[in-house]
């Protein structure tokens, strides 16, 4: 039985040993298992999954580390204090993996200067703020003045902040409301990341305010994600805003964490959906990875995650690699475009692969007008 503690997905490894938030959001993906507005409960210590992580057949030092993302790490002080334990836990084993958190709910100036300690010996911490201007329809229980002090309080100490901008529904896609959106953050953070409404087969049925939903149930599944056309447009189409603003979350941390972004350099994502820095341009532009024994390493490394290769073909471009007809998921692709160097993409997803749909599996985005 696979183990739903550790799980790769299109940016980071995730530790999900807390399931469960009251912050009840309408779109939520908890609401698959009903956990959307449920107490959280943990699932393992947090030693046992810290040695999950490392013990992960995916667990690389250069990919970022997501935290109880199937949670809000400070939604009480009960995930507050678990989260320090995992934090503890890493610090203490020496990982040096970028941390993720991600949160709507308050940060104190206590954690705060907790982080401030451990960047100070080493450790490297990106703070995920969601700020969509939803508002309570949407997000009923999150206090949007908590989440404009985070801003401003994490950036007056010095410690990375992405915006997730996310997501875009009919309500919050006037492009006038996007750019206050996006002229407040810019004061804090350069970074935007901005994605549609993803879903997925075990919670589509839960989503009551958009009728696309139900009369193209089909075509939102296969999509990566659902776009309302005037925030599309505004922000893919026409874009003007001075901010960094990204489809790509690997992207957007890549230029946070000033590294090359893994694989996309040159690809779609980057000519489209992409809106980074020109130093940010530069840096990917400057790491080409060789296509030499590009087969050899794949070959090795799919033998590694213990993938049949009999039938499979595998096209090898310049921006990227494609493989058709094999046993591989989501994650697998995600892991093997860390590790090469280069996007890996699979001709279609797993039908028992239940992950949301990305550039990985082949999938579109779905513009609704």
């Amino acid at each position: 039985m696979e183990d739903n503690i550790i799980q790769m997905h299109d940016t980071w490894l995730a530790v999900n040993s807390i399931v469960g938030c009251t912050n009840g959001c309408k779109y939520c993906f908890l609401q698959a298992t009903g956990d959307n507005l449920s107490k959280p409960r943990i699932l393992v210590p947090a030693s046992e999954a810290i040695d999950k992580l490392s013990k992960s057949k995916y667990y690389n030092e250069n990919i970022p580390v997501c935290l109880l993302p199937n949670t809000d790490p400070f939604l009480n002080n009960s995930n507050i204090s678990y989260t320090k334990e995992l934090i503890s836990e890493l610090a203490s084993k020496k990982f040096f993996n970028p941390i993720i958190l991600i949160t709507k709910c308050f940060i104190s100036d206590e954690f705060i200067d907790y982080l401030k300690s451990l960047i100070d010996k080493g450790m490297k911490f990106v703070i995920y703020l969601s700020y969509s201007g939803l508002g309570k329809k949407y997000e009923p229980n999150i206090n949007y003045e908590d989440i404009k002090s985070n801003f401003k309080r994490l950036h007056e100490n010095n410690i990375p902040i992405v915006h997730y901008f996310r997501p875009f529904l009919p309500e919050n896609s006037d492009p006038k409301k996007i750019k206050e959106i996006l002229d407040f953050v810019s004061q804090y953070t350069n970074v935007s990341v901005t994605t549609g409404l993803a879903l997925r087969k075990d919670f589509i049925d839960k989503i009551d305010f958009w009728d696309v939903t139900k009369t193209k149930k089909d075509e939102c599944l296969k999509a990566i994600s659902l776009w309302p056309e005037q925030a599309y447009n505004y922000l893919f189409e026409n874009y003007t805003h001075t901010q960094n603003n990204f489809q790509t979350n690997t992207c957007a941390l890549a230029e946070t964490l000033k590294r090359p972004s893994p694989g996309y350099y040159g690809t779609i994502e980057c000519q489209k959906y992409n809106h980074c820095s020109k130093e940010q341009r530069a840096l990917c532009a400057s790491f080409k990875n060789s296509n030499s024994d590009i087969k050899d390493k794949l070959h090795n490394l799919l033998v590694r995650l213990n993938i049949d290769t009999d039938g499979m073909e595998v096209i090898i471009e310049d921006n990227g690699i494609l493989i058709k007809n094999a046993d591989i998921k989501a994650g697998d692709a995600s892991y093997l475009t860390f590790a090469l160097g280069k996007k890996v993409t699979i001709d279609k997803k797993r039908d028992d692969d239940n992950v949301f749909n990305s550039s990985f599996t082949s999938a579109k985005y779905l513009i609704i007008k």
